[in-house]
């Protein structure tokens, strides 16, 4: 098990790559596909699906997500259409517009990330995509419920083992719309 440092070290480096690419979608002539937005049309490439479930993959509030998917369907990347498995249901789907901007985004992103690690080597690359699969993995549990406080209270768990704080870039994702 890794210690509270290395773990805090850990973190702080996956706030720092966050950052960066935050600031990189902003400065991009691409703004209208920074951020949330670039990330709902990625979902949206192999299928459709409702606004509950894109704010679920991409981990954003439901305001959030709201306002990307009317963003986006302002701009015809996206459409809002009636579920045919439950007409009381709207899935949202991204238009061939949207399909285009994605692929020229992805082109863009691919060739200036492909420029930034254009030291590294086949076996560097494979091994970081390895480590950060099995990253994603193993924090999708932060992401699960926590236990309610009066579970924490009858747990036996000593409050000063208790988390009293928790970090989350949710703020910052609602800022950089």
């Amino acid at each position: 098990m890794i210690d509270e440092t290395d773990a805090a070290r850990l973190l702080t480096g996956m706030v720092t790559i966050s950052r960066t690419f935050r600031k990189a979608g902003q400065r991009s002539r691409e703004r209208s596909l920074a951020g949330t937005k670039y990330g709902f049309l990625r979902c949206l490439i192999d299928s459709d699906a409702r606004l509950g479930e894109l704010a679920n993959q991409l981990v954003v509030s439901a305001p959030v997500a709201s306002r990307a998917v009317e963003a986006l369907e302002a701009e015809a990347l996206v459409e809002r259409r009636t579920d045919p498995l439950d007409a009381r249901a709207i899935l949202i789907s991204i238009t061939e517009q949207g399909r285009t901007a994605v692929a020229e985004g992805n082109s863009h992103i691919i060739r200036k990330f492909a420029t930034a690690l254009d030291d590294w080597s086949p076996e560097e690359a494979q091994r970081t995509i390895s480590l950060l699969h099995e990253l994603n993995e193993r924090l999708a549990d932060v992401l699960e419920p926590s236990e309610t406080p009066a579970d924490a209270e009858t747990s036996g768990t000593p409050d000063s083992a208790k988390p009293t704080d928790t970090l989350t870039t949710q703020d910052e994702d609602e800022n950089s719309e």
